[in-house]
């Protein structure tokens, strides 16, 4: 059974100023969960992504969008707000949107203000409890109606030892949480296309959230015996404090293939997923109407960087995204090099659409980058780890440029990082003490101190070395 928000009532809105608006572009907003860049569309020929890249192809692709904090709900609030995590202090998953910035409008919100009708499905904001009655004229997320997912799902936060796990399901798939969200998408989509008027419609998926569920087809694409598994480099300077996931402190899968097999079968689930939701705009002759936007909250970590799994590190690989962008006012076969940030989706959405912006945002509208994909820019993400032997939150405080990355731990009293990407793209070799970047340290220094201190809040801490966690539950992120 599917839970729905409950809603504020529309004369609410209409008390507020809320008013009917001519006929503008659609808006589908698709957010996915714990994706990072394995895509086909990306260069990764071996992964089957065929409706990623579709969208791609028809939009524009951003090689190096960011997220402004690689963990779920410390992100979501970031672009749903249009403010970094500096300013709301959500760096936890409890924490609703609306609890930090209770004077935000948020981005549906805002959408829904000027007379859109605003629909949300699955997981936009960080889960029910978190999402914002102001945003929708209807929300709905569930927890599926396929046995063997639960039960997954129920094994992983029932107490399960933390460990990335991959489930086979014997169904089709249809009946999972993204089975049913996106074909909820595409009942909306004939819904709204039937009774006129512009819409924002939101499709945020669950996986590839562990624990890794497909049907067996989508494992079957990925043999873990011919995955192109990258070799490790060595770790050169790389400070202590940098190398820490969520789930730091758990033990390693039993195989690092086989566990990137069970992710890469998720995102080829999704994939098929996406597909059935624009193959029905195009059969609804939406798709030229429609600005379709789709993203990831963060990235996700694969065994590399000596064994690192999930998120919540500085690194790319956990904080570099998919952005991808096609519709209205969007040149086709578009790619865009500059440094972006997820914080840029809501403003962006707001120009292409020809709304009023909202006082407060702190992006900017990426429309000018369509015209120039290779203007100079910057991106920033903040993060939190936690030192063990000072119990103690470090804030890492990254700025990233074209060429390279810039870190700084605790202010740098805990370390400082710097990565050269053309000689360097993984990030293995920490190059701060390289004269031959010395002006590169200063330009990465002086964008940094551009920005605000955080705002104190507490922090997410991996809880296999957090002495505050309760065992053995842990909490669904």
């Amino acid at each position: 059974m599917y839970r729905l928000l409950r809603l504020l009532p529309l004369g609410l809105l209409l008390a507020s100023g809320w008013a009917a608006a001519p006929s503008r572009p659609n808006v589908l907003l698709v957010v996915v969960d714990d994706l990072n860049t394995l895509l086909g569309a990306y260069g990764h020929g071996h992964v089957q992504s065929p409706a990623f890249d579709r969208l791609a192809a028809r939009g524009a692709r951003f090689d190096r969008a960011y997220a402004q904090y690689p963990l779920c709900n410390p992100s979501r609030v970031s672009f749903l707000s249009g403010r970094r995590p500096e300013t709301s202090g959500v760096y936890i998953l409890g924490t609703p949107a609306r609890t930090a910035l209770p004077d935000a409008v948020l981005l549906p919100e805002h959408f829904r203000r000027q007379g859109y009708y605003t629909a949300g499905v699955g997981k936009i904001f960080h889960n029910v409890r978190t999402s914002d009655p102001a945003a929708w004229d209807h929300y709905e997320d569930g927890a599926g109606e396929d046995p063997e997912e639960k039960a997954a799902i129920e094994s992983r936060y029932g107490g399960g030892d933390g460990r990335p796990r991959a489930h086979v399901l014997s169904s089709d798939g249809s009946r999972t949480r993204d089975g049913l969200n996106a074909r909820t998408i595409r009942r909306l989509l004939g819904e709204r296309a039937a009774a006129g008027g512009s819409f924002f419609l939101a499709l945020g998926f669950h996986k590839p959230h562990l624990p890794w569920t497909a049907p067996r087809r989508f494992f079957d694409l990925y043999s873990p015996a011919r995955l192109p598994v990258p070799a490790e480099s060595p770790l050169r300077e790389v400070p202590p404090i940098a190398l820490q996931t969520e789930l730091t402190g758990f033990a390693q899968p039993d195989s690092r293939a086989a566990a990137i097999q069970g992710y890469l079968a998720c995102v080829s689930f999704i994939d098929e997923q996406l597909g059935l939701v624009l193959d029905e705009l195009d059969r609804l002759k939406l798709t030229e109407h429609t600005l379709v936007v789709l993203f990831s909250d963060h990235g996700f970590h694969l065994g590399d960087h000596g064994g690192l799994w999930a998120k919540l590190t500085a690194f790319d690989a956990s904080t570099r995204v998919p952005l991808l962008a096609a519709g209205p006012g969007i040149p086709r076969g578009t790619v865009v090099s500059t440094p972006v940030e997820l914080l840029d989706v809501y403003p962006t959405l707001v120009d292409l659409a020809g709304l009023p912006k909202p006082a407060g945002l702190e992006g900017r509208s990426l429309r000018p980058l369509l015209a120039h994909p290779g203007a100079t820019g910057h991106a920033h993400s903040l993060v939190y780890h936690y030192d063990v032997g000072r119990r103690r939150d470090v804030a890492g405080r990254t700025v990233i440029g074209p060429r390279w990355r810039y870190t700084e731990w605790g202010g740098g009293e805990f370390g400082r990082e710097l990565y050269w990407r053309p000689d360097d793209p993984e990030e293995y070799h920490n190059r701060i003490a390289d004269p031959a970047l010395a002006s590169t340290l200063a330009e990465a220094r002086a964008q940094l101190a551009k920005l605000p201190a955080p705002k104190p809040g507490p922090a997410n801490r991996p809880r296999a070395i957090d002495p505050d966690a309760k065992q053995p539950k842990q909490k669904r992120n």
